[in-house]
């Protein structure tokens, strides 16, 4: 059995934005990489998972940044599939804790040094009905890593951003949908960081970030995106809502530091 994957690269121009430090959302296709070759490798890959009519979702993110790397950075990416026992308390019960899977990683510079650590919550799903699936579908023992983690926490459900402003909408299109038909994750930590002003970003450095994708969005789908302030100062909640539904399609908590001059 595989407990772990890894892989090493180089940051690529196009995984770059102005500053030639690496984007969140290439952050994000970095760690889905990682974890579909992993899963590939348990035997629990797209094609394997298809055979039973059942697709992979994340739903949360928890996302600690060091700092980014920057072009042609050598890097290297690690995951890992986990489960908790001494955390598994504060889900509501073991039938929930069945449903949910927990996705460790971890992205180092090339000496060694910790860049990125990151935890992820995932669900099966039936891909007919859309809805969660147990452990039980899949015939498959898998990886415990007890004890194993990048961040030792639950991703957490995101509050209600309090009296928030509208920044700006969006029209879903081609460039955002993914195989499984619908917003692909990575896109929302775009989306997300359009939020910011260029004045804004250049005077502050990302050190975390938490998603939570609560409604598939999908092609043609007109998003408004609501920012509001978070509980400490440089934090802040972005909302992201369906025009014409009314609903919360996702969630992110986004903090910051100045920059030292």
């Amino acid at each position: 059995m595989i407990e772990r994957y890894s892989y090493g690269t180089r940051i690529k121009s196009y995984e770059t934005d102005y500053r030639l430090e690496l984007k969140t959302s290439a952050l994000l296709q970095h760690f889905q990489d990682a974890a579909v070759e992993h899963a590939t490798k348990l035997g629990v890959g797209y094609d394997d998972m298809k055979k039973n009519d059942l697709f992979w979702v994340v739903t949360r993110f928890h996302i600690e940044i060091e700092r980014m790397p920057v072009y042609d950075e050598a890097i290297e990416v690690s995951t890992w599939p986990k489960k908790f026992e001494a955390l598994s308390q504060k889900t509501s019960s073991k039938e929930k804790e069945d449903f949910i899977f927990f996705r460790d990683f971890f992205i180092k510079d090339g000496n060694g040094n910790p860049l990125i650590r990151a935890t992820s919550s995932w669900v099966m799903l039936d891909f007919k009905k859309k809805s969660p699936q147990p452990l039980s579908r899949v015939p498959y023992q898998f990886p415990i890593n007890e004890g194993v983690h990048a961040i030792a926490v639950i991703p957490q459900k995101i509050p209600e951003a309090k009296n928030p402003t509208l920044i700006y909408s969006k029209r879903v299109g081609y460039s955002d949908i993914d195989l499984n038909l619908h917003v692909n994750n990575t896109r929302y930590a775009d989306w997300v960081m359009d939020v910011f002003s260029h004045n804004f970003l250049e005077s502050h450095i990302l050190k975390s970030m938490e998603i939570n994708y609560i409604h598939e969005v999908f092609w043609g789908d007109i998003i408004d995106f609501f920012q509001g302030k978070g509980k400490n100062e440089n934090s802040f909640i972005i909302e992201g809502i369906e025009k014409h539904t009314k609903k919360v399609s996702f969630r992110a908590l986004m903090k910051f530091e100045d920059v030292c001059d």
